[in-house]
């Protein structure tokens, strides 16, 4: 009994130790977790300060946009009104057109009769005027015909002047209506011209803003990848205070458990002498009895030296069968091209594989995050050492923040969430607590045997 009272406080002893260092050990996470925070609001401030410049230009340029927009609708107007004069000008030019079409095929009639006229006067001018002369019958026939010869050679002049000032007329109001045409024209030219520099100082007013909306849209990502951080920090830092606070509960039930077994062996070691002095006493009466017998009592063997309690090492299941598509370390993005440091590696298989944990812990966060889709943080305390694995671009989730899981227990299903070019499993490990920009990301391959 003694030698298994013993053995009990001896292991209590050993692994007060131990809960000590672990206990220890969280409370250095904890206080890290808290600095990281700090830091993280502070680049959360200047981000804000960031977002509010950007928007201040944005908004800027949007009422130079505005602007422009009033230019063009101005413009749009007066081209709109000197297309209807151009029209109205084309429409009288047309008509101008039908009349010198018509006078013409007229004036060409009389262009044949007119020539006829010339070619009988210029054959029979004089034999006409010798027979208006010798063909008179009087004095008085004679005046009648001369006046009527005169009469028609000045109609012919008349219809001649007439037909030569009825062209110039309307080949003037003609050339009127082209000048007038061409200065439309001319004038809607330099309205496209306008209007197609505006459209360009639009364009690029539209692309300033674009640009600018992109810059917003980024700063408003990385302020949500961080609120997205600190969330995450602070769901650790919880879980981390609800370790501490476990601990400290186990010490206290350790401590009460320790008290109640050493009342009950101090309980059980007077029943024990009780027992031996009743013993003796009988002994004594035997020996008074028998006096040449001498009565032994039989001694409890010395108790065993305990063995020292070894901690476990450090195991790490594979997360998931497949093969590794992009390992540990540098590479370029396979999304942007860009190099970078990929802090994980990825394990391509079919989608609806299903991933494991790769050791029993607390699961962090279990949903949809920026940049790496459906994912699943777990922390793990192995060999009183602080673990944190990472499971990205899941297609499902099986579990849920808070929830202890024990090692190869599914946290999710192989997918192509998030920031990815195909189904994989990104994976990470890290020694300590994730952080933002990982700077405690380990290789995982070494530790699950890829």
């Amino acid at each position: 009994m003694k030698r298994s009272l013993a053995l009990g406080l001896s292991l209590t002893l050993l692994a007060a130790p131990v809960m000590a260092t672990e206990k220890e050990t969280l409370k250095e996470r904890q206080d890290r977790l808290s600095n990281q925070l700090e830091q993280s609001k502070k680049a959360q401030v200047e981000t804000d300060a960031e977002l509010e410049v950007t928007e201040a230009q944005r908004d800027a340029v949007s009422t130079e946009i505005r602007a422009v927009n009033e230019r063009l609708e101005g413009l749009s107007e007066q081209i709109a009104v000197q297309q209807v004069e151009a029209d109205a000008a084309r429409s009288e030019l047309e008509a101008t057109r039908q009349q010198l079409a018509a006078q013409g095929q007229y004036l060409e009639g009389q262009k044949a009769l007119l020539s006829e006229r010339l070619r009988v006067l210029q054959i029979h001018e004089d034999r006409s005027y010798l027979q208006v002369v010798f063909e008179s019958r009087s004095f008085g026939d004679f005046v009648t015909r001369l006046m009527t010869a005169q009469t028609i050679a000045e109609q012919d002049r008349d219809l001649i002047h007439s037909y030569m000032h009825e062209v110039e007329r309307l080949e003037t109001l003609e050339t009127t209506q082209r000048t007038q045409l061409s200065f439309v024209k001319q004038k809607e030219r330099e309205l496209v011209v306008t209007k197609q520099a505006l459209d360009q100082a639009a364009t690029e007013k539209h692309a300033l803003l674009s640009e600018l909306n992109e810059q917003v849209e980024l700063l408003e990502l990385e302020r949500m990848t961080r609120d997205e951080e600190q969330a995450l920090m602070n769901e650790q830092r919880r879980i981390i205070a609800s370790q501490l606070d476990a601990i400290a509960t186990a010490e206290r039930e350790r401590a009460e458990a320790e008290a109640r077994a050493k009342q009950e062996a101090e309980a059980k070691a007077a029943a024990e002498a009780r027992a031996r002095a009743e013993a003796a006493a009988r002994a004594e009466a035997t020996e008074r009895a028998e006096a040449n017998q001498e009565t032994l009592t039989p001694q409890a063997p010395p108790a065993a030296e305990p063995e020292a309690v070894t901690a476990p090492v450090s195991m790490f299941l594979r997360p998931v069968s497949g093969y590794v598509s992009s390992r540990f370390g540098p590479r370029e993005n396979p999304l942007t091209g860009a190099p970078e440091s990929h802090r994980g590696i990825d394990i391509v298989n079919a989608t609806g594989t299903p991933i494991v944990s790769a050791a029993p812990g607390i699961v962090i966060k279990a949903a949809e995050a920026t940049g790496y889709g459906n994912v699943v943080f777990v922390s793990h305390v192995v060999s009183e050492q602080v673990w944190t694995t990472v499971y990205g671009h899941l297609d499902s989730i099986t579990v849920t923040a808070g929830q202890s899981i024990g090692a190869g227990q599914t946290v999710g299903t192989l997918g192509n969430t998030g920031w990815s070019t195909g189904p994989h499993l990104h994976f990470e490990l890290h020694r300590g607590e994730w952080a933002p920009g990982q700077p405690n990301a380990v290789d995982p391959g070494p530790y699950i045997g890829y």
